[in-house]
């Protein structure tokens, strides 16, 4: 038997759809197989057979029937699933076990639509179940992201903000040596960076010398702290003992500490 190409009108807003040959001939085949039919389907059964041109009522009972058949191929599918657990001893729903009482039993007309229907109201909390999982999943997903980019924007944030310290430092750096009149340009990062340790440690050593404690205890002022620490450090050289400077006797005493 062969069809034209039926065109089956949708609701407004979506595309039409079109059933092939093909389809025609498998949905033949479907109501077919069927042990039982309604009479919706029964109605297209004998379309289908027979000769007579298709009107669009039939067109709306195709689209009815063959949309029965993708469910209904879905719902085999959770029977056997079914059946499946049931077989490797795991633990049923309490609507599982009666579409698997309802499989087993002789399938008369009323047996066998009690079964339909089960499977039916099965399929859609299962699809519910199942769009809920897929929804949560998502969520979980989305959350993971937005963790996932606000971690890389802070991560982002502090970056730049060290970026802009070491960009600010290195400019310090450079206007200090250059108010110095010191040309750092030839010297390696590694060179300033001794440098600057270095003029600080000694720094550091001078104001906790028993000197300068000395001199702090009578002035305030820090850069007169440092020009008294001078004055009194070239005073010590005026100094002598035996026709020798104070502060000869001093170097010659520690000298040996820094060899």
């Amino acid at each position: 038997m062969c069809f034209f190409g039926v065109l089956i009108m949708v609701k407004r807003g979506r595309p039409a759809k079109v059933l092939s040959n093909e389809d025609l001939i498998q949905l033949q085949q479907f109501l077919e197989k069927l042990p039982f039919l309604t009479e919706i389907q029964s109605h297209v059964l004998r379309s289908l057979l027979s000769t007579e041109k298709f009107d669009e009522e039939i067109f709306k009972k195709f689209k009815t029937v063959d949309r029965y058949r993708v469910l209904y191929q879905q719902r085999q599918i959770l029977l056997e699933q079914i059946k499946l657990k049931a077989h490797n001893q795991q633990k049923l729903m309490d609507n599982e076990v009666e579409i698997l009482s309802l499989a087993q039993q002789d399938q008369d007309r009323d047996t066998w639509f009690r079964l339909e229907r089960a499977l039916e109201s099965y399929q859609k909390i299962h699809k519910a179940v199942l769009n809920d999982r897929i929804r949560l999943e998502n969520e979980h997903k989305r959350e993971v992201l937005n963790k996932s980019r606000k971690t890389l924007t802070e991560a982002q944030i502090k970056r730049n903000e060290e970026n802009r310290r070491k960009y600010e430092l290195g400019g310090a750096v450079l206007a200090a040596f250059k108010k110095l009149n010191i040309d750092i340009s030839s010297e390696t990062p590694d060179q300033i960076t001794n440098r600057i340790v270095n003029n600080t440690q000694f720094a550091y050593s001078v104001r906790t010398s028993k000197i300068f404690k000395e001199i702090t205890e009578q002035n305030n002022n820090f850069f007169k702290r440092q020009n008294l620490f001078l004055d009194v450090l070239e005073g010590l050289s005026t100094w002598e003992s035996n026709h020798k400077k104070l502060s000869t006797i001093e170097i010659e005493k520690h000298q040996h500490k820094h060899e």
